[in-house]
């Protein structure tokens, strides 16, 4: 799906998180994570998401992929769909995009991180597959390594601590949250891939073993 027009709209959202402290996670234990990387990401997930799929209006979900999180920054994180909203509609209306276009963007990116919309009827199909796409990056194996990396950063002490750490986030039970068949299927395939992980960590760390509980 390389397109030059995307690339452009990749670069202004680049160098505009840049500009606003964005890229790099403010959390310390996070230095590893790139909002623009996880937008590149999103991105992808949607081309892969709305693969076969009639009546998506790809043109929207994949502008709206690029600009999701362009309103990130360096604090006030929790309402960067805003920000980003906002951010889009300027840059929009600085390169004269039609009007229904830009405004049918702007509702996807101001409604993105509201994933409670996933479980509402009459929602677009557009909105559904840009938070599918969010939510499935950093899962199943980049879950993994997330967490691996996070203790890493605070000098975890041992390999059990990463373990537990592995337990409670990226292998913690919870509901399929996907709507679309296809999305089902890789949050299925991302949690088998955490859960087996978890499992053979456990047998070589010897988990649960009496001698694992000696001082």
């Amino acid at each position: 799906m390389a397109n030059e027009k995307y690339m452009e709209y990749l670069a202004y959202v680049k160098e505009y998180l840049a500009q606003n402290g964005g890229i790099v996670s403010p959390n310390p234990r996070h230095p590893f994570r790139s909002r623009f990387q996880h937008t590149i990401r999103v991105l992808h997930w949607c081309s892969r998401l709305a693969e076969g799929v009639e009546g998506v209006d790809k043109e929207a979900l994949y502008t709206a992929a690029i600009f999701h999180d362009i309103g990130y920054a360096d604090h006030d994180n929790g309402c960067h769909a805003v920000r980003s909203g906002r951010a889009f509609h300027e840059y929009a209306e600085n390169c004269q995009m039609d009007v229904a276009f830009r405004e049918k963007v702007e509702r996807l990116i101001y409604a993105h991180s509201n994933k409670a919309l996933l479980q509402q009827e009459g929602v677009s199909l557009e909105l559904v597959l840009l938070m599918e796409a969010d939510l499935l990056d950093e899962e199943g194996a980049m879950g993994i390594v997330w967490d691996c990396m996070a203790m890493g950063n605070i000098h975890a002490s041992s390999y059990a601590a990463a373990y537990y750490h592995i337990m409670e986030n990226s292998n913690k039970a919870e509901r399929n949250p996907m709507v679309t068949e296809q999305a089902k299927a890789f949050w299925e395939k991302k949690k088998r891939v955490a859960a087996e992980f978890a499992e053979i960590l456990a047998e070589d760390l010897m988990i649960g073993s009496p001698y694992f509980e000696i001082p």
